[in-house]
C-alpha cells in the first residue's frame, strides 16, 4: 500500500528547501508512530512517539555535515494539519509494538550465548 499524504492544512512553509526535509520525515513518521495525522489534540503524543522511535531506530534526518537532527517539538507542532493514510494505533498498541521490537532485538543478543 502506498503512503498517501495531504498537506493542505499545514501552516509551515513545507515547500521551502529548509522545511521540506522535516515535512518529508514527518510524512513517513506517521507510519512509524501509528498516527495518520498531526492535530491540535495529538501533536504532543506524535512528538513523544517520534522521540521513542528515533531513539530505538535512529533519527530520520541529518544535516549537511551528516550530524543527526532529531525531530523537535516545535517542528511537529508547525506541521499540524499533515494527514496520511497510515494506520492509527492507540497508545497501548504503540507501546506493545515497541516492547515487542525491543524484546526481539534483545533476543538476537541472547541467541549467540545459547549454544
Amino acid at each position: 500500500m502506498s503512503l498517501d499524504y495531504n498537506l493542505k492544512g499545514v501552516k509551515a512553509d513545507y515547500k521551502s528547501d529548509d522545511v521540506w526535509p522535516t515535512t518529508r520525515a514527518l510524512i513517513f513518521a506517521t507510519a512509524n508512530v501509528g498516527l495518520g495525522e498531526i492535530t491540535e489534540k495529538n501533536w504532543k503524543e506524535f512528538f513523544i512517539r517520534s522521540y521513542i522511535v528515533e531513539n530505538i531506530h535512529g533519527v530520520w534526518r541529518y544535516d549537511e555535515d551528516c550530524k543527526e537532527m532529531p525531530m523537535q517539538p516545535q517542528e511537529v507542532k508547525d506541521h499540524i494539519g499533515l494527514a496520511t493514510n497510515a494506520t492509527n494505533y492507540t497508545k497501548q498498541e504503540f507501546m506493545e509494538i515497541t516492547d515487542r521490537v525491543l524484546r526481539e532485538r534483545a533476543g538476537y543478543h541472547l541467541k549467540d550465548l545459547e549454544d
